[in-house]
């Protein structure tokens, strides 16, 4: 990762095949429900096209994701020719369509991993989250991808709309049998045409700091500082680059990893702001794009609040966090807090 960002290869790309799904979930920030989006989606020869381009630029590691990502009318096409190229692909997916014959698919030709979105405890939670109730379903089929010796991980993103059964669902996970459970930390702002709003399915700081305390006291690891965790997903940041540059990102989203929309739209990662940094990459092919967001993200300019901030060796700016601010060059001060509060409960549980 550390020669990749040095010499600014994208070795990394996750591909949103499809913003339609077949849940619909309170709190997702990218799920559409006009029916002409299926006319402007990528089909299978543009996204094996594109995916062709950015192997030839250095990518080793794909994400297959949605909306839900098995729902594109060429998924197996798509992940075979994947699979052929020699990439490691990870599948994110709510569960539904992992049925016997995708278990199949993936047994003969597995995914490095597969990502298992959890919205429930029973059907009367996952039918408050997700709409419909797919409990038996989900949980059947998570229990035989695992049987088949499929490498399954477990993601549950907590929201309003769950939080009478956030607990329960915590404690199901853990009895799956799959290789990890992880809570995710934060909440995207939904996209504008979504229709959907942060004040709808977001929580208050103390109720997101008790699920997190909650969850690494069901799920203890080995206890690292926030900074370590940070780097989980940042990589190595070279010794002579901080957290929070003057000018540019310190991430590796558009410096060894990119995203690309369902729309072929690139962008440093998924979610990250239209607005701030979004390339056609249809139009001008995937180098061109890559060069203009690799460019974006080393000429942003971070918030001059940031530099002032007490966390600064422990948190880095993220538009994708900070979503409608960015554009401005602007702290979310709620984003802000919460992000200061999970440093702390970092702190707190490595200090035990």
């Amino acid at each position: 990762m550390k020669k990749a960002r040095e010499t600014d290869t994208p070795i990394s790309g996750s591909f949103e095949l499809t913003p339609l799904c077949n849940l619909d979930c309170k709190m997702c920030y990218v799920h559409l429900t006009d029916p002409t989006v299926k006319e402007r989606m990528l089909d299978g020869d543009q996204w094996i096209d594109l995916m062709g381009q950015a192997i030839e630029n250095g990518m080793m590691i794909a994400l297959l994701t949605g909306g839900e990502a098995m729902t594109h009318p060429d998924f197996k096409r798509i992940y075979m020719y994947l699979i052929d190229q020699g990439m490691s692909v990870r599948v994110k997916t709510n569960g539904i369509l992992l049925n016997k014959g995708m278990i199949d698919l993936f047994t003969e030709y597995p995914p490095y991993v597969i990502d298992v979105s959890l919205y429930g405890c029973d059907g009367e939670s996952y039918t408050a989250v997700t709409g419909h109730d797919v409990f038996e379903t989900v949980t059947t089929n998570v229990r035989a991808a695992i049987a088949a010796g499929l490498h399954v991980q477990l993601k549950i993103t907590p929201s309003a709309y769950m939080l009478p059964w956030v607990d329960r669902i915590m404690e199901y996970a853990g009895t799956l049998g799959a290789e990890d459970v992880n809570v995710n930390v934060a909440l995207f702002e939904a996209n504008q045409d979504t229709g959907r709003s942060m004040e709808d399915f977001g929580m208050s700081l103390e109720e997101n700091a008790r699920i997190h305390r909650k969850y690494r006291d069901m799920f203890p690891r080995k206890p690292r500082s926030q900074t370590e965790e940070e780097a989980e997903f940042m990589g190595d940041i070279p010794d002579d680059e901080s957290r929070i540059m003057q000018r540019g990102l310190s991430c590796n989203g558009g410096r060894t990893t990119f995203a690309v929309n369902w729309d072929g739209t690139m962008e440093p990662c998924l979610g990250f702001p239209r607005d701030v940094i979004c390339v056609d990459v249809k139009n001008i092919g995937f180098r061109a794009a890559w060069r203009e967001v690799n460019h974006g993200v080393k000429d942003y300019e971070v918030p001059e609040e940031c530099h002032r901030c007490s966390h600064k060796d422990k948190c880095h700016y993220c538009p994708t966090q900070h979503k409608s601010f960015a554009a401005r060059h602007l702290c979310n001060s709620e984003t802000c807090a919460w992000m200061r509060r999970q440093a702390d409960i970092s702190e707190e549980y490595r200090a035990k």
